[in-house]
């Protein structure tokens, strides 16, 4: 395994490429290795990260000022370190924004700083982030209990909700693509007897089952269970002990190497109705003529365009929001979906009222739903737009007709917590965002200058300069299938984007890890291998069963347990899983797509009924993979 030192080198050493006039990159190599040496991996997590939140601030104002803990140029606001690249984007002693600053430094200046961002910790530092992330949950749901609305931000809230989601509540709930989710659950089953569970449910009506389209198997499986002698009428599945309708367990998951992300492991009955309803919420949103103007719940994209047209022409502004839907009331829900009654009442009865960690307990939430309901993600997203749409027509004295809130939307995207707005109504939405109860990251926010960030893209003039990240110690003694798919992936990415040294010490580590070379494989391929600009691939055979070349390499598959599934459950199962759509031969494909495997497509494993995969547990395996893989990039 490499030393981080050592990649750092080999990205430097590609800086000197890319920037011949650059000086001083030796001495910024000193300046790492020492420090690095003083603070280990505090230095490359911490101090570059808020070196790289200056020069961001730096960017959005025209106007650099350096941390506390750099040194600085004599006389100078720029720092010591990588000062031979800063001078090529701010004045040396004014720290002005250059009008025609170096965006190619610039990008490389944010591959170096942002490079350790996502690094994983040591367990000591794990326990330490999750116990803040914990007393941060609990500390916002004390704030979002507390919220009161003001009586003018609620009633104009409420006429325009009034205008949104004309077909939520007259659709059939029975309709929803009900399902369970790929997480786990309170009670701890796995993936099949997550159906087992549904169907004790069904058996003891432990929800509305005429609502919810499930009465009627309710009504076969009691005729089943009395003319059946193999079936016990009073067991037909194991019973599951442990089970709750109403508290969900709290964990954290890594958000970045300095803070985790709070989730909510939700109960299997709840998540199981989450599920269908998150389904008819986001099929409502696509038919909203409202809605549908400034949410696209499936798509990034709008906001990453706009997020470049910002930072070009300054036009539109970027906001997040911190601690999103840990802020999300109760009643800023409530205010929201006012006119859909009985939808709004399924939500909350699907929600988990209690939460319960390993450091606290809250037996009534003050917010909505902690991140693992899957309600969550749409509900806060369309709370989000209602406010800012009602901010917008509130800056303008317009009243919340029907074609005033449909032309307001357009000024407005949000995907999540990511929003974007017209730059004329960011400061009034900020504004309102603060009086619903929420709080805007400052420190990612940007309403002016020619930076913007939104869904992951970081946009400067109209140029993407978002860096790549590296998700795994380059020291690390244990070669997961997760480290080594992180590293052939930014292997490829850095090859793409002109990195080649950095790229090959990255494929180095990989190949002395696996013993092996890895070929050049199809760019589409999710096999492991290495990619190349003109789309190259090493062809090590030819399969006369498939009439196609194969190449052999490694490829990481997910590990599988026995887990058995059988009788009325199986039946269960296989109701709620998609039919694939099939079409007569020829119709509606190319001559390129007439394959099985897209004319039949497999929607599971041929044995899912008796084994399913461990989340997050993978293998790396030797396999023969097509070598050419048709798609669209």
């Amino acid at each position: 395994m490499k030393s981080p030192i050592a990649l750092l080198a080999s990205l430097l050493d590609d800086f000197r490429r890319l920037n011949p006039d650059v000086k001083g990159l030796d001495r910024d190599l000193d300046t790492i290795k020492k420090r690095f040496e003083n603070e280990g991996y505090g230095f490359l997590t911490v101090a570059l990260l808020s070196l790289d939140e200056a020069l961001l601030v730096g960017l959005s104002t025209g106007k650099f000022t350096c941390p506390s803990h750099f040194k600085r140029v004599r006389r100078g606001t720029i720092p010591r370190f990588l000062s031979g690249m800063f001078c090529e984007v701010f004045e040396p002693l004014s720290g002005i924004l250059k009008d025609n600053a170096d965006v190619g430094v610039l990008k490389c200046i944010r591959e170096l700083l942002r490079l350790f961002k996502k690094i994983q910790l040591q367990q000591d530092e794990v326990d330490k982030l999750h116990s803040e992330a914990v007393t941060e949950f609990f500390r916002c749901d004390e704030l979002a209990k507390q919220v009161i609305l003001p009586d003018r931000l609620d009633h104009l809230i409420g006429r325009v909700s009034k205008l949104i989601l004309p077909t939520l509540s007259s659709k059939p709930v029975h309709e929803g693509m009900f399902r369970h989710g790929p997480g786990a659950v309170y009670e701890g089953l796995s993936a099949n007897q997550k159906w087992k569970a549904l169907l004790n449910s069904v058996k003891n009506a432990e929800f509305d089952l005429e609502t919810y389209g499930y009465d009627l198997f309710e009504v076969g499986l009691s005729d089943l269970s009395e003319r059946s002698q193999i079936v016990n009428s009073t067991s037909l599945v194991t019973f599951v002990c442990g089970a709750s309708s109403s508290k969900a367990r709290l964990i954290s998951v890594p958000k970045s190497s300095t803070s985790r992300r709070t989730i909510t492991v939700e109960p299997v009955l709840n998540q199981f109705r989450q599920q269908g309803l998150m389904t008819l919420l986001r099929e409502s949103i696509s038919e909203c003529g409202v809605l549908s103007k400034s949410l696209d719940l499936t798509d990034q994209t709008h906001n990453q365009k706009l997020a470049l047209e910002g930072s070009l022409l300054d036009n539109w502004a970027t906001i997040d929001l911190k601690s999103a839907s840990d802020l999300l009331s109760v009643k800023l829900v409530e205010s929201v979906f006012r006119h859909q009654g009985s939808f709004f009442d399924l939500m909350m009865d699907c929600r988990s009222s209690s939460v319960e960690s390993d450091l606290a307990a809250t037996e009534h939430l003050g917010k909505f739903a902690g991140m693992g309901n899957a309600l969550t993600f749409p509900v806060q997203s369309i709370c989000f737009a209602v406010t800012c749409i009602a901010a917008i027509l509130d800056v303008g004295g317009q009243q919340p007709t029907y074609w005033n809130v449909r032309r307001a939307a357009r000024h407005i995207r949000v995907f999540g917590d990511d929003i974007i707005i017209s730059k004329r109504y960011a400061h009034q939405c900020v504004d309102w965002l603060h009086a619903v109860g929420l709080k805007v990251n400052v420190k990612k926010s940007f309403l002016e200058g020619n930076f913007k960030e939104s869904c992951g893209v970081d946009a400067f003039r109209g140029v993407d300069i978002t860096p790549l990240y590296i998700s795994h110690r380059p020291d690390a003694t244990v070669a997961t299938p997760e480290l080594i798919a992180n590293y052939v992936s930014l292997s490829n990415l850095s090859w793409l984007r002109g990195l080649y040294s950095f790229s090959n010490s990255l494929r180095e580590v990989v190949e002395d890890l696996l013993r092996k070379r890895l070929p050049l494989v199809s760019r589409r391929s999710g096999a492991l291998g290495w990619h190349s600009r003109v789309d190259a691939m090493n062809p090590h055979k030819w399969d006369r069963s498939t009439h196609q070349f194969r190449t052999r390499t490694f490829a990481i598959a997910p590990l599988k347990r026995k887990d058995e599934l059988h009788g009325m459950a199986a039946l269960l199962k296989f109701f709620h899983k998609p039919r694939p759509q099939v079409k007569a031969y020829g119709e509606g494909y190319s001559s390129r797509d007439l394959h099985l495997s897209h004319i039949f497509p497999l929607t599971e494993d041929v044995d899912h009924l008796s084994s399913t995969q461990i989340r997050y547990k993978n293998r790396i395996c030797a396999r023969w993979v097509p070598t050419r893989v048709f798609g669209t990039d």
